[in-house]
């Protein structure tokens, strides 16, 4: 790719991703930027351009900090973005964003502890960078002196977010995972006390989300000597449909952000799953890959999810459950870093059981992480809570297990926010066991 050709799709990949922002609620307004990279060039976004209206060509580009291209001046924090361009070899892309429970631990001064796993994505935390005045070289020497030469992000006091990434992409994801880390937070804070995973389990995940995803062209799919045939992976072109569909509603319902959770559904003995680190809405039916009900890839040009395992041992042990819906749901995952199960504050509980319990903590994609999880299970409940980490629900089909999804987060949510408040009544065990009968037979007959 030439150099023209590779600032082309630099300077779009700033449009596009400058619109997700206000999507995805990481800015206001024209707040924040991001910058790209390629060769002694570097893109970045136009200073006070509304992210709605920027088309590539509006992005500016320079080469030894002279304009070499674009119809706008170039962002006022062009001097720290090139300063961490320049000095971190591995980082590629800088976005830079206002997004709010991020920039309230910057005002705070703090930085953003491990009280979710998603936080390898940084490092053991997220730090703060001292303050200094917006677009200056001081503000620059403090985002490179929190960054130093292992984060991936950094907080600039009273400001907002830095993050890194070789790519664009790669640094967007990494600033949803800071937003995200730090709402988990700053929820289970005003509830009670996080627990805080050890700094040894963080360094191990952040060696694990290293190779996480798709491996790109060298991956040679499953090997043929247990590959199903063409006709079987037709048949299951129902479950990788289902998988697809739910998977952009996981985005749409706000149940995962980025490529978190995973998607199954059974039929006999193959197991159709989300594909390993794909972007929902990218994903389409012939991208979900096929497992045994022993975790083993046997079809699609995809990796499986890393959390095969623990889906097909759910599927294998629950006769009753013929799909899984995994999410990073907010409210839920707060509890999940509580460590604390979610009681009967709700009715709608009933749709996973007494309570929405919560399981031991285990590294992802593990067979410990998948133990632990049946075991919160039993044979009584179609959810629970990870620990520091996110949902698991169960249901016949993926319909099914996504609107238990939907109850365990709702539930969540009306449980926090009464705790915030006061002290929440919880219905009777007689009640919730009752319920639990009634939801078995709920809807169309």
């Amino acid at each position: 790719m030439s150099l023209d050709q590779s600032l082309h799709a630099d300077r779009e990949a700033i449009s596009e991703l400058g619109r997700q922002m206000l999507v995805d609620g990481l800015t206001k307004g024209t707040g924040g930027n991001i910058s790209v990279k390629s060769g002694d060039a570097i893109a970045i976004s136009p200073s006070g351009v509304p992210y709605d209206e920027i088309q590539p060509d509006d992005v500016s580009v320079l080469e030894d900090d002279e304009v070499v291209a674009g119809s706008t001046n170039p962002s006022s924090e062009y001097p720290m973005h090139s300063r961490i361009l320049r000095q971190r070899d591995d980082v590629g892309a800088v976005v830079h964003t206002h997004s709010p429970y991020a920039s309230t631990f910057a005002s705070l001064g703090e930085p953003v502890p491990a009280s979710h796993y998603l936080i390898a994505f940084v490092g053991d935390r997220i730090p703060v960078a001292a303050y200094e005045a917006p677009a200056s070289e001081a503000l620059a020497d403090a985002a490179l002196d929190a960054l130093g030469g292992e984060y991936t992000a950094c907080l600039l006091a009273n400001h907002g977010v830095i993050a890194t990434g070789p790519t664009a992409e790669a640094a967007y994801e990494v600033a949803l995972m800071v937003e995200y880390c730090a709402r988990i937070h700053y929820q289970a804070l005003g509830v009670g006390d996080p627990v805080l995973l050890p700094d040894e389990e963080v360094e191990h995940l952040a060696s694990r989300f290293a190779d996480y995803g798709q491996t790109g062209d060298g991956w040679a799919g499953p090997d043929p000597a247990v590959a199903v045939s063409e006709e079987r992976w037709n048949d299951l072109e129902p479950e990788r449909k289902a998988v697809s569909s739910h998977g952009r509603k996981m985005l749409e319902q706000g149940l995962t952000e980025g490529t978190g959770g995973n998607i199954s559904a059974q039929q006999g003995d193959l197991v159709a799953i989300s594909p390993s680190g794909m972007p929902y809405d990218e994903i389409d039916p012939e991208d979900v890959p096929l497992a045994t009900l022993d975790a083993e890839h046997v079809a699609g040009d995809r990796q499986p999810s890393s959390e095969v395992r623990m889906h097909t041992g759910i599927l294998r042990e629950r006769d009753d459950a013929g799909a899984v819906v995994h999410t990073h749901s907010p409210y839920a995952s707060t509890f999940a870093s509580l460590r604390e199960p979610v009681p009967a504050s709700h009715y709608l509980v009933a749709f996973a059981g007494q309570e929405i319990p919560v399981s031991g903590y285990a590294t992802y994609g593990t067979q410990e992480l998948a133990d632990l999880a049946l075991d919160a299970l039993g044979e009584e409940y179609d959810a629970c809570l990870l620990a520091n980490h996110g949902v698991i629900a169960l249901g016949e089909d993926v319909a099914d297990a996504f609107e238990v999804a939907l109850m365990v987060e709702y539930c969540a949510r009306i449980h926090y926010q009464a705790s915030n408040v006061g002290e929440p009544t919880l219905l009777p065990d007689e009640e919730v066991q009752r319920l639990v009968g009634v939801f078995e037979e709920y809807g169309q007959n």
